[in-house]
């Protein structure tokens, strides 16, 4: 059994999942399917308007927000989950915590960005301008603050707020990016990708504001971040690497290829990603759910999560998987008719990607698992062998071969680290690969009831 990390605390509100696991994944992936769609439609309307140079600009600035979220953040928004999930703090001192780390560490993110951009801006950020860049810098607190405080209500299975709140920053991006790009160009569209997550950060701020205010955000104990944050630093090496690993190809690509055939191999990283975003609320839920359990079971907090429940969640990953997979396959057929004529390569990259990514999101799942039963240094390890060996391949391969040696290595990487993953978390006594990978007819009937409540809902809400 693996040990606890060190996760350990008293316990204040600790209390055992109250929502079906099915019914939970899908309100949480509301939250990243109305994300992917905001922005999906973000980059068709920017290439309709800009072509491929200007879809190109767009994707290397959202890496950079995720990227720099994630660097910056420091972990911070997994210790949210984690810890607010078992009752080890209380939602109104992790607002207050996560609120003022945002500022903080958002401001001193934006200056080492600045001085990334002074040193890169004649080779792989050629193409952006001191004013893109300013902008970029300026959004980080804001979406600094749309990353975190959500891990709040979704570690309270507070699933509905937890979607509006992650969906907030995306849709201010869809309104206010083509607009600018409509009226200058390149440089607006930039603008208004950044003033889109500003937008969103001052609403999720301002309902933590609210949210910390009321009665029940005091229950559990009070902790200062850096209490709180050591956890989730361990789990966030891994999630930094994780998502290293998934996009150093886009600026290595446009050192040398320009932000033209970025733009392409962007939309078509886009388009893949669904098969693991898809899978993502999977892995959402079930890392504050362990950690309930564990505290509910255990006030030292040592691991007990009951096997099924992990294995649950890792064979409907499966069956998401490849029914997402599937489902991609017209969508990279068609992808050169929605994009535009510049994006032709959309169907043969996507084909390359798709095993490994399809593979990657029940990679992911997996981590998730042994991360809420306290286990962040298998995390750790994940990504401190899979992000070296990724890196230097993109350096080696993409010089010479372009988009298809991008694809080609990211397959490769999104395979090796989930394979990683997923020998860690079976070398758990008694889990049965079987009974994790297979998925089981209650699994299905799952889904039937959670379509018919759905039906149901909506016949109500009609009378």
């Amino acid at each position: 059994m693996p040990a606890s990390d060190g996760a350990q605390g008293r316990i204040g509100a600790a209390s055992p999942p109250g929502r079906e696991f099915g019914s939970s994944a899908f309100l949480a992936s509301l939250a990243l399917v109305g994300s992917f769609a905001a922005l999906g439609l973000n980059s068709i309307s920017i290439s309709r308007i800009e072509g491929a140079d200007g879809a190109g600009l767009i994707a290397l600035s959202t890496q950079f927000i995720f990227l720099a979220t994630f660097v910056a953040g420091g972990g911070l928004r997994t210790s949210v989950t984690y810890r607010v999930g078992a009752g080890l703090w209380s939602p109104r001192s992790a607002i207050r915590g996560a609120l003022v780390a945002a500022g903080c560490l958002g401001v001193v993110g934006a200056a080492l960005g600045m001085g990334l951009y002074v040193l890169l801006r004649n080779s792989a950020l050629e193409d952006f301008n001191v004013a893109m860049a300013a902008a970029l810098m300026g959004a980080l607190p804001f979406a600094l603050v749309s990353w975190i405080v959500p891990a709040v209500p979704l570690a309270r299975e507070r699933y509905e707020t937890y979607a509006l709140l992650t969906v907030c920053g995306p849709a201010f991006v869809l309104l206010l990016c083509p607009a600018l790009a409509l009226a200058a160009g390149e440089t607006g569209g930039v603008i208004g990708f950044a003033a889109g997550w500003v937008l969103g950060g001052l609403v999720v701020g301002a309902w933590g504001i609210r949210y910390a205010a009321r009665p029940e955000a005091a229950r559990g104990p009070e902790h200062s971040v850096r209490e709180a944050g050591g956890f989730g630093a361990r789990a966030w090496v891994n999630d930094l690497f994780q998502l290293i690993n998934l996009r150093p190809d886009l600026f290595i690509l446009s050192a040398y290829y320009g932000s033209a055939d970025t733009g392409v191999y962007a939309v078509t990283v886009s388009i893949t990603s669904l098969v693991w975003i898809v899978s993502q609320p999977l892995a959402s839920v079930v890392l504050p759910r362990n950690a309930m359990v564990t505290a509910a079971a255990d006030p030292g907090l040592t691991p007990v999560i009951p096997e099924s429940g992990q294995s649950t969640a890792v064979r409907h990953s499966v069956l998401v998987s490849a029914v997402a997979t599937l489902a991609v396959i017209p969508l990279l057929v068609i992808g050169p008719f929605i994009w535009g004529p510049d994006f032709g390569r959309i169907t043969e990259l996507g084909l390359i990607l798709l095993p490994g990514v399809a593979l990657l999101g029940v990679g992911r799942v997996l981590v998730a698992a042994f991360s809420g039963r306290g286990a962040a240094n298998d995390a750790l390890l994940v990504g401190l062998v899979s992000f070296p060996l990724t890196f230097v391949a993109f350096l080696i391969v993409i010089p010479d071969h372009g988009m298809t040696g991008a694809a080609i290595v990211s397959c490769c990487s999104y395979a090796a680290s989930s394979l990683l993953a997923a020998v860690l978390f079976f070398r758990e006594p008694g889990t049965s690969v079987r009974d994790a990978l297979m998925p089981r007819a209650e699994d299905l009937r799952d889904y039937v009831r959670l379509a018919q409540r759905a039906l149901g809902g909506l016949r109500l809400r009609r009378r």
